[in-house]
């Protein structure tokens, strides 16, 4: 099993290497990577070590259908989601200030939030107007899981790039 943390350590310290070799192998932007910044976790949002951690080894990213914010962008991409997801659909508010965070966007777009109170991580199809089915139980399970993707008789081509990288590194 891959250890989330430990990859992306990797990835940042091989980006020089990774990026033309992904650049060859994929059509479409499959993978980024940004270096950590100096910029520390925004006081007004909640945390937890897993994002913690994520954030001291990259400044976000692009992995599978996720595209991570900078640290510097996560306020921004906050008050976005929360703004748009006010009164939702006459129901009333859809995230919370203190118990939802958004921590990424999906490859349509959509809203990936982790609710603090449940610690779940969930996607909310804003235009279907409902959540998802949890990506995971934890913050550390969600990351865990999207670098350990399942083998399938037809694996997806997030679950073939990591093996091919995984091979392309221990080269």
């Amino acid at each position: 099993m891959r250890e989330w943390r430990h990859i992306i350590q990797r990835w940042v310290a091989q980006k020089s290497r990774i990026a033309p070799l992904v650049q060859q192998q994929v059509e479409f932007c499959a993978w980024a990577i940004s270096p950590p910044s100096a910029e520390h976790w925004p006081s007004h949002l909640p945390g937890c070590q897993a994002l913690q951690d994520f954030y001291q080894l990259c400044d976000g990213g692009y992995f599978n259908w996720f595209n991570w914010p900078s640290l510097p962008q996560l306020v921004e991409v906050n008050r976005k989601w929360f703004e748009l997801l006010r009164d939702w659909d006459r129901r009333g508010d859809v995230l919370l200030p203190g118990q939802h965070v958004v921590l990424a966007e999906d490859g349509g777009g959509c809203p990936v939030v982790w609710h603090v109170a449940t610690d779940r991580v969930r996607a909310f199809q804003f235009d279907g107007g409902d959540w998802e089915a949890p990506l995971g139980l934890s913050v550390e399970e969600f990351l865990t899981t999207l670098f350990n993707p399942e083998e399938k008789p037809d694996p997806d081509w997030w679950y073939l790039f990591l093996n091919w990288l995984d091979g392309q590194l221990d080269e």
